[in-house]
């Protein structure tokens, strides 16, 4: 079983990172205790061969491997469901994904996926009706759909995302999320907060849960993890601690600054 689903069932908090590539990270990831990872097809040149080799590291692991598909829920064309998220979702599990997050303008957009929790494709043959059975049945305890929060059209709707069957919760995108209500990059923002805690208030009504991220605001490990606290206090039930690419970042400009000064 996955540590992170453990935590999940056991009311802890869980850390993970997203990253746009690369298998010999997660080796890294795992020995420095994350408990999952989301591969980053939307911002990234991740295909989905390198998707499958990520994936099953971190199975291999014992690490969630969660995929962000491509999408886009701003600009003029976000009140058109996007049917493709179910085709993509397909291909993520016939790669070795067990969690999908995507990043959605609607109530449909969200229920668009909400069969997937129990669909039987794992990447593996099924050649018989007991295989069959077994598959469905390690997804319908695996599987994690959340879909990405971080348009007005999905806050405004955040409730009824909830309440679909199938929906495990969702994720906040607070980068996007503190934009779109008007106070970019600023993530302490009483008014990004509220909304971050009123996500888990709801979510945890629904018996569902919520994962959040830290954010590129704060260009040092203490920044991030003052933030990380404040989303536990909201009550999110995942950190995703920034992007590994941002973190090297992090730590590459804090040595080299040092180096500098010296």
């Amino acid at each position: 079983m996955y540590k992170l689903l453990e935590n999940l069932r056991a009311g802890r908090v869980s850390h993970g990172m997203l990253g746009k590539g690369g298998v010999n990270l997660v080796q890294h990831l795992a020995s420095a205790g994350h408990e999952f990872l989301i591969v980053d097809m939307m911002h990234s040149n991740v295909d989905w061969t390198e998707l499958s080799h990520v994936a099953w590291k971190a199975r291999a692991v014992g690490m969630y491997p969660f995929v962000r598909l491509p999408a886009n829920p701003w600009g003029a064309g976000a009140a058109v469901p996007d049917r493709r998220f179910p085709v993509d979702a397909e291909r993520a599990f016939g790669a070795g994904v067990e969690g999908l997050i995507w990043s959605i303008s609607s109530v449909e957009e969200a229920r668009l996926m909400a069969h997937m929790g129990r669909d039987s494709h794992q990447g593996a043959p099924v050649t018989s009706a007991q295989e069959l059975s077994d598959a469905t049945e390690h997804s319908g305890s695996t599987r994690l759909l959340l879909p990405l929060i971080e348009s007005l059209g999905a806050l405004e709707a955040l409730d009824d995302i909830l309440a679909i069957d199938g929906i495990s919760g969702v994720f906040i995108g607070c980068t996007d999320l503190a934009e779109v209500l008007g106070h970019p990059l600023d993530y302490l923002h009483p008014e990004v907060l509220a909304a971050v805690e009123k996500a888990c208030k709801l979510a945890k009504t629904r018996g569902k849960i919520v994962l959040a991220n830290t954010g590129y605001a704060f260009p040092s490990i203490e920044g991030q993890v003052a933030h990380a606290k404040a989303l536990k206090k909201c009550g999110v039930n995942m950190l995703m601690l920034q992007t590994i690419e941002f973190n090297l970042y992090v730590i590459a400009k804090s040595v080299s600054d040092a180096v500098r000064a010296g």
